[in-house]
């Protein structure tokens, strides 16, 4: 039995209460948020203690793996903190994509994670889908040929898309993920970056990215 903390149970990380509480090998132990209320009613639903400090459920609760699904801009700026402080107390780690916002600090986790010598997962689920492990399946018999490239698209709605970059940081790692999945480490990736009907963002040529 895996014993789970969630830090962090607004929508996302409600729906990781669910499934830890609903699977037979995972029990949900504690969770953890900044505000009190939404803890307590994480703590109502689901019938784990309530934290509003990440020490001090540490400190308590015996615990196997932290499922750090923080927000904060573009979904990824609050995950260092909880995630460093979990593997500094030895705990497998679950975090929500993106790893974070910032490249010193997603490097800085791997690398905790590995001097402490505990697990640091991304939840990057799009590669577990039906149709990525049908494209798997078909690259592996050959029946698409010789890989060249993968066309790759992937949108959202999301009422916090506050940023022209911000599919990039908060969407994409899934397609990162799910093309490193299917034909290894990538080589070169062109992106562009454009206006999909009914946004307000737009993303002309003084503004458009590539990666």
């Amino acid at each position: 039995m895996i014993r789970v903390a969630v830090v962090g149970v607004n929508r996302i990380g409600a729906i990781h209460c669910r499934f830890y509480n609903n699977h037979p090998d995972t029990e949900l132990v504690a969770v953890c948020d900044l505000l009190e209320e939404r803890a307590r009613q994480a703590v109502a639903a689901f019938y784990a203690k309530a934290y509003t400090d990440l020490a001090a459920l540490l400190d308590k609760e015996e615990v196997d793996l932290i499922c750090v699904a923080t927000g904060g801009e573009e979904k990824g700026d609050h995950h260092f903190a909880p995630v460093m402080m979990a593997i500094d107390a030895g705990k497998d780690v679950l975090v929500e994509k993106p790893i974070s916002n910032r490249i010193d600090e997603a490097r800085a986790m791997v690398h905790a994670a590995r001097e402490k010598g505990v697990r640091l997962a991304c939840n990057l689920n799009h590669r577990f889908t039906p149709a990525a492990a049908k494209a798997k399946a078909w690259i592996g018999q050959g029946k698409l040929g010789a890989p060249l490239f993968l066309n790759m698209r992937l949108t959202i709605r999301n009422p916090a898309d506050e940023t022209e970059w911000f599919h990039m940081r908060a969407l994409h790692p899934h397609s990162v993920d799910v093309m490193r999945y299917l034909f290894g480490d990538i080589r070169r990736v062109q992106s562009f970056m454009t206006k999909a009907p009914g946004r307000r963002r737009v993303v002309d040529g003084q503004r458009q990215h590539a990666v």
